[in-house]
Protein backbone atom coordinates (compact mmCIF):
# COMPACT_ATOMS: atom_id res chain seq x y z
CA UNK A 1 0.00 0.00 0.00
CA UNK A 2 1.50 3.32 -1.04
CA UNK A 3 1.67 6.23 1.63
CA UNK A 4 -1.07 7.95 0.42
CA UNK A 5 -3.48 5.54 0.17
CA UNK A 6 -2.14 4.21 4.20
CA UNK A 7 -2.92 7.97 5.13
CA UNK A 8 -5.88 8.30 3.31
CA UNK A 9 -7.12 4.94 5.71
CA UNK A 10 -5.78 6.58 8.88
CA UNK A 11 -7.76 9.52 8.32
CA UNK A 12 -11.08 7.32 7.44
CA UNK A 13 -10.95 5.28 10.86
CA UNK A 14 -10.35 8.34 12.90
CA UNK A 15 -13.10 10.32 11.20
CA UNK A 16 -15.12 7.05 11.52
CA UNK A 17 -13.92 6.70 15.57
CA UNK A 18 -14.95 10.26 16.46
CA UNK A 19 -18.47 10.31 14.77
CA UNK A 20 -18.96 6.70 16.06
CA UNK A 21 -18.10 8.30 19.96
CA UNK A 22 -20.64 10.99 19.19
CA UNK A 23 -23.35 9.28 18.08
CA UNK A 24 -23.06 6.81 21.22
CA UNK A 25 -22.83 9.73 23.26
CA UNK A 26 -25.84 11.30 21.62
CA UNK A 27 -27.91 8.00 22.00
CA UNK A 28 -27.51 7.80 25.23
CA UNK A 29 -28.02 11.09 25.85
CA UNK A 30 -31.67 10.78 24.15
CA UNK A 31 -32.53 7.44 26.07
CA UNK A 32 -31.52 8.90 29.31
CA UNK A 33 -33.72 11.86 28.55
CA UNK A 34 -36.86 9.33 27.32
CA UNK A 35 -36.31 7.15 30.59
CA UNK A 36 -36.28 10.22 33.43
CA UNK A 37 -38.54 12.31 31.24
CA UNK A 38 -36.30 15.26 31.22
CA UNK A 39 -36.69 17.31 28.12
CA UNK A 40 -35.97 21.42 28.05
CA UNK A 41 -38.97 23.33 28.76
CA UNK A 42 -39.07 25.60 25.80
CA UNK A 43 -38.40 24.44 22.13
CA UNK A 44 -35.31 25.48 21.70
CA UNK A 45 -33.05 25.11 18.28
CA UNK A 46 -31.88 21.80 17.46
CA UNK A 47 -27.75 22.47 18.88
CA UNK A 48 -28.98 23.89 22.14
CA UNK A 49 -31.14 21.22 22.60
CA UNK A 50 -28.23 18.99 22.06
CA UNK A 51 -25.60 20.62 24.23
CA UNK A 52 -28.67 20.46 26.76
CA UNK A 53 -29.24 16.67 26.40
CA UNK A 54 -25.34 15.49 26.16
CA UNK A 55 -25.16 17.99 29.83
CA UNK A 56 -28.02 16.32 30.87
CA UNK A 57 -26.46 13.01 30.31
CA UNK A 58 -22.93 13.80 31.52
CA UNK A 59 -25.01 14.90 35.39
CA UNK A 60 -26.89 11.72 35.53
CA UNK A 61 -24.36 8.84 34.39
CA UNK A 62 -20.92 10.19 33.68
CA UNK A 63 -19.52 6.92 33.72
CA UNK A 64 -21.44 5.72 30.56
CA UNK A 65 -20.86 8.68 28.08
CA UNK A 66 -17.10 8.76 29.09
CA UNK A 67 -17.28 4.59 28.16
CA UNK A 68 -19.48 5.37 25.04
CA UNK A 69 -17.49 7.78 23.53
CA UNK A 70 -14.01 6.70 24.88
CA UNK A 71 -14.13 3.27 23.41
CA UNK A 72 -15.20 4.51 19.66
CA UNK A 73 -12.30 6.58 20.24
CA UNK A 74 -9.32 4.33 22.00
CA UNK A 75 -10.47 1.69 19.06
CA UNK A 76 -9.94 3.79 16.08
CA UNK A 77 -6.81 5.45 17.65
CA UNK A 78 -5.22 1.22 18.05
CA UNK A 79 -6.33 0.39 14.32
CA UNK A 80 -4.70 3.86 12.81
CA UNK A 81 -1.53 2.98 14.88
CA UNK A 82 -1.73 -0.57 13.96
CA UNK A 83 -2.23 0.89 9.95
CA UNK A 84 0.94 3.29 10.51
CA UNK A 85 2.84 0.37 11.95
CA UNK A 86 2.21 -1.98 9.11
CA UNK A 87 3.35 0.55 6.73
CA UNK A 88 6.51 1.25 8.14
CA UNK A 89 7.58 -2.37 8.81
CA UNK A 90 6.59 -3.23 5.32
CA UNK A 91 8.76 -6.42 4.03
CA UNK A 92 11.10 -5.76 1.44
CA UNK A 93 11.96 -9.26 0.33
CA UNK A 94 10.95 -8.55 -3.08
CA UNK A 95 13.17 -5.63 -3.67
CA UNK A 96 15.87 -6.72 -5.21
CA UNK A 97 19.62 -4.96 -4.39
CA UNK A 98 20.60 -2.28 -6.46
CA UNK A 99 24.09 -2.35 -7.53
CA UNK A 100 26.69 -0.49 -6.60
CA UNK A 101 27.54 2.22 -8.50
CA UNK A 102 30.48 5.57 -8.09
CA UNK A 103 32.57 5.71 -4.89
CA UNK A 104 32.02 2.16 -3.46
CA UNK A 105 33.45 0.31 -6.61
CA UNK A 106 37.18 0.15 -5.51
CA UNK A 107 36.31 -0.72 -2.01
CA UNK A 108 33.69 -3.35 -3.65
CA UNK A 109 36.71 -4.81 -5.89
CA UNK A 110 39.09 -4.92 -2.83
CA UNK A 111 36.87 -6.68 -0.62
CA UNK A 112 35.96 -8.84 -3.32
CA UNK A 113 39.66 -9.49 -4.63
CA UNK A 114 40.31 -10.28 -0.21
CA UNK A 115 38.06 -13.11 -0.75
CA UNK A 116 38.69 -14.63 -3.85
CA UNK A 117 43.00 -14.94 -2.07
CA UNK A 118 42.14 -15.37 1.19
CA UNK A 119 38.52 -16.20 2.03
CA UNK A 120 38.23 -12.88 4.35
CA UNK A 121 34.18 -12.33 4.18
CA UNK A 122 33.41 -16.31 4.69
CA UNK A 123 35.78 -15.55 8.18
CA UNK A 124 34.81 -12.46 8.97
CA UNK A 125 30.93 -13.55 8.98
CA UNK A 126 31.36 -16.92 10.64
CA UNK A 127 30.62 -17.12 14.23
CA UNK A 128 34.13 -18.09 15.83
CA UNK A 129 32.86 -18.51 19.16
CA UNK A 130 32.84 -21.85 19.45
CA UNK A 131 36.32 -22.56 17.96
CA UNK A 132 39.03 -23.18 20.00
CA UNK A 133 42.12 -20.75 19.89
CA UNK A 134 44.15 -23.39 18.09
CA UNK A 135 41.63 -23.90 15.57
CA UNK A 136 41.02 -20.40 14.57
CA UNK A 137 44.81 -19.76 14.82
CA UNK A 138 45.06 -22.37 11.92
CA UNK A 139 42.83 -20.77 10.23
CA UNK A 140 44.11 -17.24 10.19
CA UNK A 141 47.33 -18.26 9.19
CA UNK A 142 45.84 -19.13 5.53
CA UNK A 143 43.67 -16.90 5.49
CA UNK A 144 46.33 -14.03 6.11
CA UNK A 145 48.83 -16.08 3.93
CA UNK A 146 45.91 -15.36 1.24
CA UNK A 147 45.34 -11.57 1.67
CA UNK A 148 48.80 -10.57 1.94
CA UNK A 149 49.30 -12.26 -1.28
CA UNK A 150 46.61 -10.74 -3.02
CA UNK A 151 47.63 -7.10 -1.61
CA UNK A 152 50.59 -7.41 -2.75
CA UNK A 153 49.92 -8.40 -6.32
CA UNK A 154 47.80 -5.47 -6.75
CA UNK A 155 49.73 -2.16 -4.74
CA UNK A 156 52.61 -1.14 -2.96
CA UNK A 157 52.97 -1.26 0.94
CA UNK A 158 54.81 0.79 3.20
CA UNK A 159 55.57 2.51 6.21
CA UNK A 160 54.99 6.30 6.45
CA UNK A 161 57.43 6.27 9.26
CA UNK A 162 60.34 3.54 8.98
CA UNK A 163 61.49 3.49 12.22
CA UNK A 164 60.32 0.79 14.52
CA UNK A 165 57.45 1.22 16.70
CA UNK A 166 58.42 2.97 20.16
CA UNK A 167 60.84 4.95 18.58
CA UNK A 168 61.69 8.50 19.26
CA UNK A 169 60.48 10.18 15.84
CA UNK A 170 60.27 14.23 14.48
CA UNK A 171 56.80 15.46 12.65
CA UNK A 172 58.53 18.40 10.56
CA UNK A 173 56.69 21.44 9.79
CA UNK A 174 54.46 21.10 7.27
CA UNK A 175 53.45 17.45 7.19
CA UNK A 176 50.25 16.30 6.06
CA UNK A 177 47.58 15.90 9.00
CA UNK A 178 45.77 12.77 6.99
CA UNK A 179 49.22 11.16 6.54
CA UNK A 180 50.17 11.43 10.36
CA UNK A 181 47.45 11.94 13.13
CA UNK A 182 49.07 13.84 17.14
CA UNK A 183 47.74 13.13 20.19
CA UNK A 184 49.01 13.41 23.88
CA UNK A 185 50.10 16.71 24.74
CA UNK A 186 50.21 18.90 21.71
CA UNK A 187 50.92 22.66 21.67
CA UNK A 188 52.77 25.30 19.78
CA UNK A 189 53.81 24.93 16.90
CA UNK A 190 55.93 21.88 14.69
CA UNK A 191 58.34 20.90 14.62
CA UNK A 192 56.89 17.94 17.16
CA UNK A 193 58.98 15.08 18.85
CA UNK A 194 57.32 12.36 20.65
CA UNK A 195 57.08 8.41 20.41
CA UNK A 196 56.33 6.56 17.23
CA UNK A 197 53.00 4.75 18.13
CA UNK A 198 51.89 3.14 15.17
CA UNK A 199 54.16 3.86 12.03
CA UNK A 200 51.06 3.78 9.81
CA UNK A 201 50.85 2.56 5.78
CA UNK A 202 50.64 4.46 2.65
CA UNK A 203 49.68 2.63 -0.61
CA UNK A 204 50.98 2.99 -4.41
CA UNK A 205 51.11 1.82 -7.33
CA UNK A 206 47.31 0.21 -6.85
CA UNK A 207 46.02 -1.56 -9.62
CA UNK A 208 42.33 -3.21 -8.53
CA UNK A 209 40.80 -5.64 -11.12
CA UNK A 210 38.79 -3.93 -13.43
CA UNK A 211 35.06 -3.86 -13.48
CA UNK A 212 33.32 -6.59 -15.58
CA UNK A 213 30.11 -4.79 -15.69
CA UNK A 214 28.30 -7.26 -13.32
CA UNK A 215 26.91 -6.46 -9.90
CA UNK A 216 29.92 -4.86 -8.03
CA UNK A 217 28.54 -5.67 -4.64
CA UNK A 218 28.64 -9.30 -5.19
CA UNK A 219 31.81 -10.16 -3.46
CA UNK A 220 31.74 -13.50 -4.42
CA UNK A 221 29.24 -15.88 -6.47
CA UNK A 222 26.90 -18.42 -4.71
CA UNK A 223 28.08 -21.81 -5.67
CA UNK A 224 25.66 -24.63 -6.56
CA UNK A 225 26.76 -28.25 -8.06
CA UNK A 226 24.07 -29.95 -10.00
CA UNK A 227 24.05 -33.71 -9.40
Amino acid sequence: MSSSRRTLLILAILLSAVLLALGNVLCHALVVQELTGTAPAAEPGVLQELIHTIGQSLAQRPHFVWFFSGAPLLVGAFLALLVGLQGEAAPRAGVAPQPATGDDLPALRLLALLQQEGRLVDFLEEDIEPYEDSQVGAAVRAIHAGCRKALHERMHIERIFTEEDGATVEVPNGFDAGAVRLTGNVHGQPPFRGTLQHGGWRASDVALPRATGGDASVLAPAEVEVA
